[in-house]
């Protein structure tokens, strides 16, 4: 008894179709869609949460979330007024530092994102314009 299978005809060719063998168009096409769909949906995706991800771990690296939500506590529970001093001055000095280092790294994530969208349109237009030339 011999079985046949659909997804594959007997010279061992992958059929996207599984009625006939497909053509080189319908190969190169269903190829594009696929680079298409994986450069513009799955990939931006994967960036997002990895965006997501570097922002906790800077988060955590440089305590910005911990040092906003103890601004007024005092520095290291020393609970005279030297303390609460000392503990809000530097809060004050640091805070700006490391959340201007967040927003650079957020941002310069944002930036490789952007460009990875941005690049395989940039790369068919540079193509074009120097044949056109």
């Amino acid at each position: 008894m011999e079985v046949k299978n659909t997804v594959s005809d007997n010279s061992g060719q992958q059929l996207l179709t599984g009625t006939k063998v497909d053509s080189y168009t319908t190969i190169l096409l269903y190829t594009f869609q696929d680079f298409l769909k994986w450069w513009y949906i799955k990939m931006p995706i994967w960036h997002l949460r990895l965006l997501n991800r570097l922002s906790i771990v800077v988060d955590d690296q440089l305590s910005l979330s911990l040092l906003s939500k103890t601004f007024f506590t005092p520095w290291h529970r020393d609970y005279t007024a030297m303390g609460f001093l000392f503990g809000i001055v530097m809060r004050l000095l640091y805070i700006p530092i490391a959340t201007s280092i967040f927003l650079m790294i957020f941002f310069g994530y944002l930036a490789v994102i952007l460009i990875w969208l941005i690049l395989p349109i940039a790369t068919i237009t540079f193509i074009l314009t120097s044949l056109i030339k």
